[in-house]
């Protein structure tokens, strides 16, 4: 696995960390490896929210095999993005960042689940375990990496978990006009996390860049 998908496992997780606001003051060369890298993760982790909002939206319908599509289609994202952190930090990192992927999907499922259900104390427990799972995801990836401060971290977390629980709501409520603006902040938060962990990374190993 090559070292350029490791960013993956850093930004699909977290916001827009403040040093990241800030664009270089020259951009990386066209056949750079941090290029390569910049775009190899917005890949990922762009997959990463459409097949969660792909589940969403079967769910809402109740189209139990589109769903089941979508939900396998999570799973497989997930074990690539930790898989791909095993070359630098060990399988057993990998493993533990499954773990802590495996929970955020979970706990998003559980969310859409319970909304289609009008389960209200089901709605509010997923929002409880997405708020600690995001906290355990700022601790591994703050442990990580040092250049990624925790505390910014469970900040953007939570943003994105914020992200999931609006979208899933404005389906519900047939706000499909509400729900495009939500998918499209998503996606530029995602994909302005690949730059900013890009960054992080480059910073914390010189010598693979």
């Amino acid at each position: 696995m090559n070292i350029k998908t490791l960013a993956l496992i850093l930004l699909a997780f977290c916001a827009q960390p403040a040093w990241s606001q800030t664009p270089p003051a020259s951009p990386p060369a066209a056949d750079s490896l941090a290029l390569t890298m910049r775009l190899a993760l917005r890949d990922l982790w762009v997959e990463h929210i459409f097949w969660i909002r792909n589940y969403a939206i079967a769910n809402q319908a109740a189209n139990k095999q589109q769903a089941k599509v979508a939900a396998d289609q999570v799973v497989d994202n997930a074990t690539k993005i930790a898989n791909s952190i095993a070359p630098l930090y060990g399988q057993p990192a990998a493993d533990q960042l499954l773990k802590l992927l495996a929970g955020h999907w979970g706990a998003v499922k559980h969310y859409s689940d319970a909304t289609v259900a009008k389960d209200a104390k089901g709605k509010q427990a997923a929002v409880t375990d997405l708020t600690s799972n995001a906290k355990a995801i700022a601790a591994f990836l703050a442990k990580a990496n040092p250049n990624l401060p925790e505390s910014t971290l469970v900040t953007m977390l939570a943003a994105h978990g914020g992200h999931h629980i609006a979208q899933v709501d404005q389906l519900a409520a047939h706000d499909y006009a509400g729900e495009a603006g939500t998918w499209q902040m998503m996606r530029t938060h995602i994909v302005s996390l690949a730059e900013a962990l890009t960054a992080a990374l480059v910073k914390q190993f010189p010598d693979k860049f």
